[in-house]
């Protein structure tokens, strides 16, 4: 008898599923009550209102789509900079630490 040939099935063969590590990001379930806090946090600093702007814009995005840490750098940036003072940067950390998740 000869041998029987395996029918591939019409999608083609399945592929290996392969896991990359997890990153702490913005918790996108909280996102408004995340923008209420951080808008709340931000309008007790002296930072201008057209660069206030860009920089929540920022850092809702490197939150949600990079990682906390990334917009913890770039907070810390923001401060070398001296656009934000420290005592407000630290609030932003514990706020995004509040609201991240591992995804």
């Amino acid at each position: 008898m000869g041998k029987r040939r395996r029918r591939l099935k019409p999608g083609g063969p399945r592929k290996q599923y392969t896991s990359t590590a997890q990153v702490r990001m913005l918790n996108l379930h909280r996102k408004d009550v995340f923008k209420y806090h951080m808008t709340r946090i931000l309008e007790k600093s002296e930072m201008r209102e057209d660069v206030r702007q860009t920089f929540m814009a920022n850092i809702l995005s490197k939150s949600s789509q990079q990682s906390i840490e990334d917009a913890k750098i770039y907070i810390d940036d923001m401060v070398a900079q001296e656009h934000l003072e420290q005592e407000v940067a630290d609030q932003l950390f514990r706020l995004l630490d509040e609201h991240s998740m591992r995804r």
